[in-house]
C-alpha cells in the first residue's frame, strides 16, 4: 500500500489507473482517506459495503445461519 501527502494528490490522480494498489492519503503524516480501484463494481454495491445498517443485517443473518442453519427475512428489521 502506498501513501501520499494530500498536497500531492492532484498530480497522482492524473496518472492513477485501476490496476493500482490501494493508496492511503495523508495530511500532516496522518491518514485521512483511502483511494481504492473499483474495477467491475457498481456504485450501489460499493455504497452498501460502507453502510453500517447493511453490515448489521448481514452480521445478524450470518449469526442466524450459524445457530439455526437458516434465517428468515421477517426476522430482520430493515427499518431501524
Amino acid at each position: 500500500m502506498k501513501t501520499v501527502e494530500i498536497s500531492e494528490i492532484i498530480a497522482l490522480l492524473e496518472n492513477y489507473s485501476t490496476n493500482e494498489q490501494p493508496l492511503v492519503i495523508i495530511r500532516n503524516g496522518q491518514p485521512v482517506a483511502v483511494l481504492l480501484p473499483v474495477e467491475d463494481a457498481d456504485i450501489e454495491s460499493f455504497s452498501l459495503t460502507l453502510n453500517s445498517k447493511f453490515s448489521d443485517i448481514i452480521e445478524k443473518s450470518r449469526e442466524s445461519q450459524k445457530q439455526d442453519g437458516r434465517f428468515f427475512l421477517e426476522d430482520i428489521n430493515l427499518f431501524t
